[in-house]
């Protein structure tokens, strides 16, 4: 954007630039682009011994009548206030002791609302404060997902295509899945530091499906309560109706939340692009938006199972949190795609100016992928040969040494239609999916497939998309 101008005539301009920005925007600017972690800066564990002490000064503070449910929570399980649980909301307001008080009081008042007396203080486990969720967690609506982007960041995937509450579940129910994935999340400390990103997958969802009252919970928790910092929020593939819902999506939430909103739109290579620039790069991402991750929530709610059932018995840890946190940000100088690693004595205003003057040498960047024209990634399709003659798609390419998840393999119904497509190339999707076992009893040519779903609530899509999947993973073992 800078070609053309001399040298002064740049300066003007990044200077006009940086006086529209103050300190707010600042933040917001790097929390979205992934730099957050280097305004930060570092702390001692004096400075932890400090500030939780402030934190229980500030909680005194509080009139008791505001903090009914975090005393009642106090008094039933006084082991979860050691000084991890405090820091989690240290961390959550940068160490501002009042604000992470105040924080930490909305936490379990809407916990106890949310969970109710009966379970707020139970263990926030499948089999504890979780056993009535069973059905809205299966849906696979609300999912964590198994990497962080490359700025360390913990990834919430949503896709608004499995929200169907007709199915019995409550939304009540749907917002504690929320929570549940957020708290695996910060089992990790380093995400205490690093935040969240929110990734929404609207492009095959029913109008019906998008639920501002449950999203505008969502917003609430994520920006007043949850103990972890939301750094932004990614609307990909957007389908022909969010045009409609969008206003109303944005008007509901508050200018601080608006502005941590993108959406990207476009063709695939274009959405896999701009997303690299928000260090989410396609083997981070599900394959359902282009990326290489299948997810397969069985699995994963199996072995998270297993796991809180090994420690389900256990005394609580009484050690607190390891100090300090950033210790390891000192000896790993992260890469960001598009600016390269940022020095931690940068100031914030010096940040945005190094922000927006990259974005002039962006071209000249010597990264893995051509992200602004695309032609490696579209030398790469090409040499993978990865187009789906079935419904016209590109699939998108795989980044070198990437370890691919397999989709449910214990479903056999799935083998079966696997079996049959490999036996006859030229069988229809659907065909081969009946093969399998699978029925869609309302399936007939007057209307468009994605419109149908199998007896199992599972769009014909998403099952399309397994069984393409899952043919593309048994064709590259063979060819190993």
């Amino acid at each position: 954007m800078w070609s053309g101008q001399d040298a002064g005539v740049q300066q003007q301009n990044l200077q006009r630039k940086l006086n529209s920005f103050n300190n707010d925007d600042v933040h917001i600017i790097s929390d979205v682009l992934g730099h957050t972690t280097y305004l930060d800066g570092f702390r001692s564990n004096e400075q932890f011994t400090v500030a939780v002490a402030e934190h229980h000064a500030a909680l005194a503070a509080v009139p008791a009548s505001e903090k009914v449910a975090f005393d009642e929570a106090q008094r039933s399980n006084p082991h979860l206030f050691d000084d991890e649980h405090v820091l989690q909301f240290l961390w959550a307001e940068n160490f501002d002791a009042p604000a992470s008080a105040r924080r930490m009081v909305r936490y379990w008042n809407d916990r106890y609302m949310l969970f109710r007396p009966e379970k707020f203080c139970m263990p926030m486990t499948i089999k504890g404060a979780l056993i009535d969720d069973q059905l809205a967690m299966n849906r696979g609506y609300v999912q964590l997902l198994p990497e962080t982007d490359t700025a360390g960041r913990a990834i919430i995937y949503i896709d608004w295509s499995r929200h169907e509450p007709s199915l019995g579940y409550t939304e009540e129910s749907m917002q504690r899945v929320f929570w549940y994935m957020v708290h695996v999340a910060i089992e990790d400390v380093t995400i205490l530091q690093r935040g969240l990103v929110i990734l929404i997958y609207p492009q095959e969802a029913r109008l019906d499906q998008f639920d501002q009252s449950l999203w505008n919970s969502i917003s609430k928790f994520c920006e007043r309560s949850l103990p972890l910092r939301w750094r932004s929020t990614h609307i990909v593939h957007p389908n022909r109706f969010f045009s409609i819902i969008h206003p109303v999506f944005m008007s509901s939430l508050p200018k601080s939340v608006q502005d941590r909103v993108v959406v990207h739109s476009g063709t695939k290579m274009k959405v896999l692009a701009n997303l690299l620039r928000y260090c989410l790069p396609w083997d981070r991402i599900p394959s359902e938006i282009g990326g290489c991750i299948d997810l397969d929530l069985e699995q994963w709610l199996t072995e998270r199972m297993e796991k809180e059932g090994r420690v389900e018995c256990q005394k609580p840890p009484a050690h607190k949190l390891p100090f300090p946190i950033t210790s390891d940000v000192a000896n790993h100088q992260e890469k960001n795609i598009l600016t390269g690693a940022l020095p931690p004595e940068l100031t914030p205003q010096r940040t945005i100016q190094h922000i927006l003057v990259s974005d002039q040498a962006f071209s000249d960047q010597k990264i893995p992928y051509d992200v602004k024209s695309g032609e490696k990634l579209l030398k790469s399709l090409k040499q993978r040969g990865n187009t789906s003659k079935s419904d016209g798609k590109v699939s998108a390419a795989k980044a070198p040494n990437t370890a691919i998840k397999t989709g449910r393999k214990s479903d056999p119904r799935m083998d079966r239609a696997v079996k049959a497509k490999l036996d006859n190339p030229s069988l229809p999707l659907v065909d081969a999916l009946r093969i399998g076992g699978f029925d869609f009893p309302q399936l007939d040519g007057s209307s468009p497939q994605y419109s149908f779903q199998d007896k199992d609530n599972v769009k014909i899509t998403q099952r399309k998309n397994q069984l393409l999947r899952r043919i593309r993973t048994v064709k590259k073992q063979g060819d190993k």
